[in-house]
């Protein structure tokens, strides 16, 4: 496939900071603080024999691991695939069971699965892959997408590091064994279910045309990883014109790109039906400044497929200070990429939730 820039954006596309806030429960956040005052005190943990260290963010996970016996240390390799068997050990250690696979490696959307289930929230799950519009429009989503969005709220998935993102994994892939840690270690002491509860509310309209499969797209993209300044799902080629990704995966307006980017000859995401429209802007306050002021839509007046805009203070902030976006879908909910979910998930922008206060406005791409 050849990568050529788009025509009407002459400058050199570089990566652009989107960055989405934590919407945690005080009871959450508090049991957090303790477990990260406990583990602070105990020794640092080393892996003899790994071809890395284990990365900073993973050490409180794989330290409560090793403690209650789950994990030894000395067979821990951070950035390396668990196999399907060590992760059977590691679930009978944890939870008393909940996997049966032995062979190959674990993927991330078997680790997501496994500790849904163990927490009680497959019901949820499928309640979400089972959504339908009011007219009964199916939207076909993944196997894996309830499981995804639910293991994503609850906290399980962990965005690495700019320099580690070689690492991040899509939900089909095998999964690096600081990510598998650092789930089971969420899911066993600090599982985000506030957030998760919240998707007990999700619910789709009714949709028509180019709205529908733009829609539709974009809920199959769920189980795809955060990369900053990623606009691309997988491992991009010699020769991508926006900058390099080690892995595949989008920030929060990249996946407004691939979303709704318009499609020349040369460019063209896998598995999507529409042209799509223009875009001369990369970032989210970019494309925020670009929106004329007669066109800035409140959450009343926007329709799927819209993009909404998110600042510090709201309505009162400036297009210079937004930090976020998403791609809303009615019904008061968005579809958005987020590091603090590491990956394309579900959110509730209605009011009452936190990102209702968080709303700038939204723009109109989508002409018809």
């Amino acid at each position: 496939m050849i990568f050529v820039l788009w025509a009407q954006d002459s400058r050199p596309l570089g990566r652009y900071p989107d960055v989405s806030k934590p919407r945690k429960s005080a009871l959450g956040m508090a049991a957090g603080a303790l477990t990260a005052l406990a583990l602070a005190a105990g020794p640092s943990v080393a892996a003899p024999g790994s071809a890395a260290p284990i990365p900073d963010w993973a050490k409180p996970a794989v330290r409560y691991l090793v403690d209650q016996g789950a994990l030894e240390r000395d067979d821990f390799y951070p950035n390396q695939a668990m196999s399907r068997a060590t992760f059977k050990r590691l679930m009978r250690a944890t939870f008393g069971g909940g996997y049966s696979r032995t062979g190959g490696k674990v993927t991330a959307g078997e680790v997501s699965a496994a500790l849904v289930r163990k927490l009680g929230l497959q019901p949820l799950a499928e309640k979400l892959a089972a959504t339908r519009s009011p007219d009964g429009w199916d939207p076909e989503v993944t196997a894996d997408f309830g499981t995804e969005v639910v293991a994503r709220e609850l906290g399980l998935r962990h965005d690495r590091p700019t320099n580690e993102e070689a690492k991040e994994s899509s939900a089909n892939d095998p999964m690096a064994q600081a990510d598998v840690a650092w789930a089971v270690w969420k899911a066993k002491t600090d599982p985000d279910t506030w957030a998760a509860a919240a998707l007990e509310d999700f619910a789709l309209g009714n949709y028509a045309g180019e709205r529908r499969d733009v829609v539709k797209f974009a809920l199959s993209l769920v189980g795809t990883p955060y990369v900053w300044g990623g606009e691309w799902t997988t491992q991009t080629p010699e020769g991508y014109p926006y900058g390099a990704q080690p892995a595949g995966g989008v920030d929060c307006s990249g996946f407004i790109w691939y979303v709704l980017q318009q499609k020349t000859s040369a460019y063209s995401p896998a598995g999507r039906s529409y042209e799509g429209w223009p875009i001369a802007e990369r970032s989210s306050a970019e494309m925020a400044a670009a929106t004329p002021a007669k066109k800035r839509l409140t959450l009343g007046e926007m329709k799927a497929g819209d993009i909404v805009l998110f600042a510090p203070n709201g309505r009162d902030s400036k297009a210079s200070e937004v930090y976020h976006a998403a791609l809303y879908l009615g019904e008061g909910w968005v579809i958005h990429s987020s590091g603090s979910r590491a990956g394309v998930s579900l959110a509730s922008i209605a009011p009452g939730s936190w990102w209702n206060d968080q709303i700038l406005w939204g723009r109109r791409i989508i002409t018809n």
